[in-house]
C-alpha cells in the first residue's frame, strides 16, 4: 500500500469535505501550540474541529497520518513561495532555502511533530529534482533538511536570522561546485 494511502483513507472532493478535513488539520495545530504533543489525541482533535470522531477516522487512520496531511500542505505552500521567490528575480537555491525554513519558523510545536511524524512515515522529498545527479542532490537535500531540521527541534535562534539563509546558501553552492 502506498504511503498516500495509509494516510489518507478518502480524499475530500466536496467542499464541505475538503472544510472538515481543513478543520481537522487547524485543530491539530491549535492543540500542538496551546497543549504539545503529548496533549494531542484523535478525539481531541474531533473536538476542537467540530466533527464526530468516526467522521474524523473517515479521512484519517490515526493521528500521524494527520500530522503528515500538515506536512504535505505545508510542501506545498513551501512549493509557491519558492515560485513566488523565483519570479521576483531570487535564485532558485535560496528561493527553495528560505521558502523552506519560512515554512518551518512559525509554530514551532507543530513543526516538531510534523517532522517527527514524516520522518517516521516516509523520506523528504529532494529539493532539487531536476539538479546535479541524483547522489549530489539526496546529500545537497538532506544537508539542507538536517540543518532546518536540527534548528526546528533544537528551538535555535539561528532559525529566523538571514545569517542562517545565507550559510544553507553557501553550503549547497560549495557542494555544488566539488568536482
Amino acid at each position: 500500500m502506498a504511503a498516500a494511502q495509509r494516510n489518507q483513507r478518502r480524499a475530500p472532493s466536496q467542499a464541505r469535505a475538503q472544510a472538515t478535513c481543513a478543520a481537522i488539520l487547524e485543530a491539530t495545530t491549535r492543540i500542538l501550540e496551546e497543549l504539545g504533543e503529548p496533549a494531542l489525541t484523535t478525539n481531541r482533535i474531533a473536538e476542537r474541529a467540530g466533527v464526530s470522531i468516526g467522521t474524523l477516522y473517515q479521512y484519517y487512520p490515526n493521528k500521524q497520518a494527520i500530522l503528515v496531511a500538515i506536512g504535505r500542505r505545508e510542501n506545498a505552500r513551501m512549493d509557491g513561495i519558492a515560485a513566488e521567490l523565483m519570479a521576483a528575480g531570487v535564485s532558485e537555491r535560496r528561493a527553495r532555502i528560505r521558502a523552506y525554513v519560512r515554512a518551518l519558523s512559525d509554530r514551532p510545536a507543530t513543526r516538531r511533530a510534523v517532522l517527527k511524524a514524516m520522518l517516521e512515515s516516509e523520506s523528504a522529498d529532494v529539493l532539487w529534482p531536476s539538479g546535479p545527479e541524483a547522489v549530489d542532490a539526496f546529500v545537497m537535500s538532506r544537508a539542507v533538511i538536517g540543518a532546518v531540521r536540527a534548528a526546528v527541534l533544537e528551538g535555535s535562534p539561528y532559525l529566523t536570522q538571514p545569517v542562517f539563509e545565507d550559510a544553507l546558501v553557501k553550503l549547497v553552492g560549495a557542494l555544488q561546485a566539488q568536482p
